[in-house]
């Protein structure tokens, strides 16, 4: 098919060209020197074509049939030199094509063989990292688990640690409340036995004071009485001594009264307040024991 193709192109080129030189030969009378080329080839051929050489003329007969064969000869050369490069043309458009499609498939090889290379190889890396990440992911485990098992640990010991120093703690506090306890009561019973005294001793003073009191003004009264009674006359002096010796009866039974009521009030604060320290000491005391049982609680939680 390429090999028709090729001669009917030739074939149409030939004519065009024969047609263009006679159009040339016809035309060549009216051309002038620039048409015909600057050799006025135009004329030239017209000449040439036109010499018929006589019958004798032999060498005008063989210019002639020489140029004919070697118009004949270029012609066919050249119409061989057209076949074989149509025929060349379309060999080549061949190897082209066929070039293209060994090319276009070695690529495509190409490009199929490094995809499989790719994904193999980012399958292995996938399988390289999901190992590292659970190589990871173990060591974590691990370390968490030895974290925790360490943090245990030191819990447990922080609270044997706590609980000793609890213990030690309430002992100590115990100690140290009785010690204070024992300071306190002896405090009150020096300050109760100090303030007894005080307070006897200004009851004491009172009661002197008053008797004295009570004498210098018996004294002055009975002074005065007896004046009045020695102008009342007897029977006054008997009712002032009467009444005189019946008030002292009742001031000594008040200041006795008085005394002993003021005694039992020593001793009855005296016993609340010992109550009262007794009551306190016994109430630090179950603080103490409360905080101590708090504390152990504490500690077995742990």
């Amino acid at each position: 098919m390429a090999k028709r193709n090729n001669t009917q192109r030739s074939s149409q080129t030939r004519n065009n060209r024969q047609t263009n030189s006679d159009q040339q030969q016809s035309s060549g009378s009216s051309q002038g020197p620039t048409e015909n080329g600057i050799f006025n080839v135009g004329q030239i051929m017209d000449s040439f074509y036109k010499w018929q050489p006589g019958e004798n003329d032999d060498e005008g007969r063989a210019i002639k049939n020489t140029t004919a064969a070697d118009m004949v000869t270029s012609a066919f050369q050249t119409q061989l030199a057209t076949g074989m490069a149509q025929t060349q043309s379309g060999i080549s458009k061949d190897m082209m094509q066929h070039q293209q499609m060994l090319e276009r498939e070695a690529a495509g090889e190409a490009r199929q063989e490094e995809f499989a290379y790719n994904s193999k190889t980012m399958g292995q890396q996938f399988d390289l990292q999901n190992t590292y990440a659970n190589a990871q992911y173990d060591r974590d485990v691990a370390m968490e688990a030895a974290k925790g098992s360490q943090r245990r640990d030191d819990l447990r010991e922080q609270g044997n640690q706590n609980r000793l120093t609890g213990i030690v703690k309430g002992e100590q506090d115990r100690l140290n409340i009785g010690a204070q306890g024992a300071v306190d009561r002896q405090n009150i019973e020096k300050q109760q036995t100090a303030q007894g005294k005080r307070e006897q001793a200004n009851i004491s003073a009172q009661g002197t004071e008053d008797r004295a009191n009570i004498t210098t003004q018996q004294e002055a009264q009975g002074e005065r009485e007896v004046t009045n009674i020695r102008e009342q006359g007897q029977a006054d002096v008997t009712n002032i001594k009467t009444q005189q010796s019946a008030q002292g009866e009742r001031e000594r039974g008040n200041i006795g009264a008085q005394g002993t009521e003021d005694r039992a009030n020593i001793r009855q604060q005296g016993d609340t307040d010992m109550k009262k320290m007794e009551k306190g000491d016994e109430l630090t005391a179950k603080k103490s024991n409360r905080q101590s049982a708090r504390a152990r609680s504490l500690a077995r939680s742990f």
